[in-house]
């Protein structure tokens, strides 16, 4: 607590930094939001475009070497089926035999070695 005979020094400050102040250019609250407002949109937009632009790099890098492969009923495949126990991690298991083709070209109904079916 600020005993009464320092007021007098402290209102001094209080005013010397008002004084400060006013010689200064203080943007009053409400522009100042609104000026950050449209900043935060600039940046926002700026992030969203370079977003876009590296989403694209890694999809025509990701294609340079990426191949469809296409199964025929009869051939034999391994299948690589998720672990219960670890979400993770998963096992290969096969070789199994392709009994069709689905619809979806990329989704065949497999029979393994232990007469288990997969999709």
């Amino acid at each position: 607590m600020i005993a009464p005979s320092e007021w007098i020094n402290w209102i001094n400050c209080v005013r010397l930094i008002v004084r400060m102040s006013s010689s200064v250019n203080v943007i009053p609250p409400p522009s100042y939001l609104t000026e950050l407002q449209s900043k935060l949109i600039q940046i926002h937009d700026l992030a969203d475009h370079n977003s876009a632009q590296e989403q694209q790099r890694y999809v025509v890098q990701y294609n340079k070497r990426a191949v469809d492969k296409e199964f025929q009923v009869g051939q034999q495949v391994i299948v690589l089926i998720p672990d219960s126990t670890k979400k993770m991690v998963s096992r290969w298991q096969g070789p199994g035999t392709i009994l069709e083709v689905r619809i979806n070209p990329h989704s065949y109904l497999i029979e393994l070695k232990q007469g288990q079916h997969r999709c």
